[in-house]
């Protein structure tokens, strides 16, 4: 994407933070590190994902108590550190080496974005209580995902629906 970008050997780019790749083209292609890389961290990362997917439908969509709640926190808290630090790392180096570069991309989004998430999740967990009730479930924990109150009324884009 950036022809002035000239490297010896693999890395990414300075200005967006994509893979390099060869300047000609061979027919013979080897393994891709990077793929190999990412593939073993998705594969990882599902196994820790799977487990806090099905405590947080449990809790929250069927209201079950598989544990207490606060119990249940720390070990949402535990599921999803290796996801967001390991899984992520490659993300968080690109996000790194675009604020040095002041090259703004798509990894500077990424990175910013689960931060700020995650960062928002620890506070949660460690201290509650610093968060409005408004926020908070009725189990009296913080929520992780805002809930915007439902209408009264259901919404449509028809006259039908006005009476």
């Amino acid at each position: 994407m950036h022809p002035e970008i000239r490297r010896d050997g693999p890395g990414s780019c300075p200005i967006c933070g994509m893979a390099l790749e060869p300047l000609e083209p061979s027919l013979e292609e080897g393994p891709n590190p990077e793929l190999i890389d990412m593939t073993r961290r998705f594969w990882a990362s599902t196994a820790f994902t799977v487990p806090l997917a099905v405590l947080v439908i449990a809790a929250e969509l069927f209201g079950l108590e598989i544990m207490p709640m606060r119990t249940l926190v720390w070990v949402q808290l535990a599921l999803a550190t290796p996801v967001v630090l390991w899984g992520g790392w490659p993300f968080f180096e690109r996000f790194w080496s675009s604020l040095k570069s002041r090259n703004l991309n798509m990894f500077t989004l990424i990175g910013l974005g689960v931060g700020v998430a995650y960062g928002y999740s620890v506070v949660a967990a460690l201290v509650p209580e610093i968060f409005p009730a408004s926020l908070k479930t009725m189990a009296g924990r913080s929520r992780s995902i805002l809930k915007l109150p439902r209408s009264s009324r259901p919404w449509c884009c028809s006259d039908r629906c006005s009476s």
